[in-house]
């Protein structure tokens, strides 16, 4: 017989303001009804929408204090991959900062977004095509650094595509990854664009399944750190 404890516990999570605001739709689509919708989603107004949420979060502008010497360093990185590449905010961050020989690639379930990175990056060096992550065209241990931004609460099997980036990273390789977590604000993110939240331990053995390491959790600002917002960010190792 459970404790009245236990019993307490089970329905705060059942009834949590972030549970019940948080969208059910990836629950309740079949995984090839669900990516279908994702993809037509962010071809359309949802994709263009996403440049104007990045100025309200701030995480345009903030982008390069996660990505740079003081943060997720990719110098010395001769093969870096942009997982997901959406409107291409965090590939603009990396022309700055790869090596120069660097070869830098954007992949992209959606035309949509690609097309619209194309058109903001004003660039030919990043190399852009569309790829599924849970099914990467690369061989085994093929990039030193990978970014994964806002991509795996569209998974409906995070593990999985969790496990297809470690493939495709070197041994001691490393992987930034950043996702909406289970927070009254990522509930409503989560609203918005029909996504997953996710919690903060049950994504640190989510990694661990997968082969990698949870290395270093990083910040926008110091506010964020306080406030719990900006969701999860952390650099992760592949073991």
């Amino acid at each position: 017989m459970q404790s009245p404890k236990s019993n307490i516990a089970q329905l705060r999570k059942r009834f949590s303001i972030s549970q019940w605001i948080a969208s059910k739709v990836p629950h309740r689509k079949s995984p090839d009804v669900y990516r279908n919708m994702v993809k037509s989603y962010y071809n359309g107004p949802a994709g263009w929408f996403t440049l104007l949420s990045g100025l309200l979060t701030g995480h345009e502008v903030l982008a390069e204090r996660v990505i740079g010497p003081n943060g997720f360093d990719v110098r010395g990185c001769k093969k870096v991959l942009d997982a997901g590449t959406g409107n291409g905010r965090y590939l603009r961050v990396l022309l700055k900062q790869v090596d120069p020989d660097a070869e830098l690639i954007g992949c992209d379930l959606s035309i949509g977004m690609l097309r619209r990175a194309h058109q903001r990056l004003k660039s030919t060096r990043p190399h852009l095509l569309t790829a599924d992550v849970t099914r990467l065209p690369y061989q085994d241990a093929t990039f030193d650094a990978v970014i994964f931004g806002w991509v795996l609460e569209h998974l409906q099997e995070p593990l999985h595509g969790l496990r297809e980036l470690a493939r495709v990273l070197k041994p001691g390789g490393k992987l930034l990854l950043m996702t909406t977590e289970h927070t009254v604000l990522g509930a409503i993110c989560s609203r918005v664009y029909h996504c997953r939240t996710t919690k903060r331990s049950e994504l640190k053995e989510v990694c661990r399944l997968a082969g990698l390491t949870w290395h270093r959790e990083r910040f926008w600002t110091p506010v964020h750190k306080w406030t719990g917002a900006g969701g999860i960010v952390v650099e992760l190792h592949r073991s």
